[in-house]
């Protein structure tokens, strides 16, 4: 069981309750222009948290190196420490643990996010807690127990070495989650980034939580496929919060922001009542717009949407658990474009089941698209998805970060060097195309299809 020491001796108060702790070190060469984001996650914790009288910081690695985060955490002292974890951040993360364990004061140890959630079993050796699911519930009744001397083993929604645990029911109304807690994070520094990067400052604002869809290589660990949305007021209402603090632009972190094609109507409307002057950026599906909503959305202020097509051919595209086509991907794409709004889009090569001709057919119709933003990614196994299921013996490491951008990470039919090549051609062939020389886009296929083929 889980225990404070608190029954051994008297309860005293610290400074501060409880540290949130986001172990993301930017670790990326200095040409890369990498989006940086706060951790609204935690925001919404330490939100919860502080309008329940708890006192709260954040620590953001974004800025900083691992020794420095230890440093601040050991000298604020916390009664908690939460640490919030994805797949590429176990080994800073519980390097953390280790070190504030070892420290004066010893606080009580809680692993979140993601990959805690997915493989509780993987930190319940090195922590006193896994938050499954969604936090601000379960953490402000073990703040709440743990501050007030109680043991918290037998919470709802956590795991411990002892208890495997179950995660608690999804929170129906989010309008009653207060917004995230943003003067807890380092807002100068974030737009400063931007600044320097993109020319302008952009900030997160997730109005929905949950994806109803199940594509084969994506994790919803923490808010699953129980879709739920926050009200058009309240979302308007931290869009004003945020350009308060003088960002200009709006990244909506949402999964499928444009799923409720009246809501997003609504929040236009909204916006341009209140006369909000920003740009905004979202993630869409192909299969859930049109041209009179990117009409709409970009009179608002929608300057640039993304689409998650992934393949160009449509047999890979139902392996992958799509349910669309690639000829609906290219008409998303063509709507986006003529209501004035830019467009990324994102693929992967070497997915398994993949042979050399989808993959080059996703390489001719991923060129092709007038993206103003092309990604092409190998595929990643996150744990609890189906991709990871069937590639878990095939797996060649479990971990990474994300400074290993594009390493394979499993025993595929086609080898690292290969899919590298596929990348860097596809690439050149959409480079080719957005700067109007289709003639050489065209040679240059017939030079490196037959030099894909060859590579093993």
């Amino acid at each position: 069981m889980v225990h404070t020491d608190s029954r051994r001796r008297a309860f005293t108060k610290s400074e501060t309750d409880v540290v949130l702790i986001y172990p993301y070190f930017h670790r990326e060469p200095a040409w890369r222009k990498l989006w940086l984001f706060p951790p609204i996650g935690l925001g919404y914790l330490a939100s919860t948290l502080l309008k329940n009288g708890i006192s709260v910081k954040i620590l953001d690695g974004t800025f900083m190196n691992l020794e420095e985060l230890i440093r601040k955490a050991k000298e604020l002292a916390p009664r908690i420490a939460g640490i919030y974890c994805m797949v590429t951040m176990r080994d800073d993360a519980i390097s953390i643990a280790r070190a504030l364990r070892k420290g004066p004061g010893k606080p009580l140890l809680v692993a979140g996010g993601p990959f805690p959630t997915s493989e509780p079993e993987a930190f319940t050796g090195e922590f006193d807690a896994v938050v499954l699911g969604e936090g601000e519930a379960t953490m402000l009744e073990i703040a709440k127990r743990h501050l007030g001397g109680e043991g918290i083993s037998d919470i709802s929604g956590i795991a411990t070495k002892e208890n495997r645990g179950q995660r608690r029911a999804f929170i129906e109304n989010l309008d009653r989650i207060p917004h995230p807690a943003r003067h807890l994070f380092d807002n100068q520094k974030y737009k400063q980034h931007w600044q320097k990067k993109f020319g302008y400052t952009c900030a997160p604002v997730i109005t929905t939580r949950g994806c109803p869809y199940s594509c084969d290589y994506c994790a919803r660990p923490v808010f699953g496929n129980r879709y739920r949305e926050r009200g058009i007021q309240d979302v308007a209402d931290e869009i004003e919060e945020v350009l308060g603090l003088g960002y200009n632009r709006v990244w909506f972190s949402d999964d499928v922001f444009t799923l409720n094609r009246k809501r997003i109507l609504g929040l236009c409307d909204e916006i341009k009542k209140r006369g909000l002057k920003f740009g905004w950026d979202c993630l869409c599906r192909v299969d859930n717009v049109d041209q009179g909503l990117f009409d709409r959305m970009h009179e608002a202020g929608c300057e640039r949407v993304f689409f998650g097509i992934e393949s160009g051919d449509n047999g890979i595209l139902k392996l992958m658990g799509k349910t669309f086509t690639s000829e609906e991907a290219k008409s998303a794409v063509g709507m986006a474009k003529s209501a004035g709004i830019q467009a990324g889009t994102f693929f992967m090569v070497g997915y398994p089941g993949e042979t050399e001709e989808t993959i080059l057919r996703t390489l001719r119709f991923s060129s092709r698209l007038p993206s103003d933003y092309l990604s092409y990614t190998l595929p990643y196994p996150l744990p609890g998805t189906g991709l990871y299921r069937r590639l878990e013996h095939r797996l060649t490491r479990k971990e990474w970060k994300m400074a290993g951008h594009n390493l394979l990470m499993f025993h595929g039919d086609f080898s690292q060097p290969k899919l590298r090549f596929a990348i860097y051609k596809g690439m050149v062939q959409h480079r080719l195309r957005k700067y109007g020389l289709e003639r050489e886009a065209i040679i240059f296929e017939k030079i490196t299809d037959p030099v894909f083929r060859w590579l093993k």
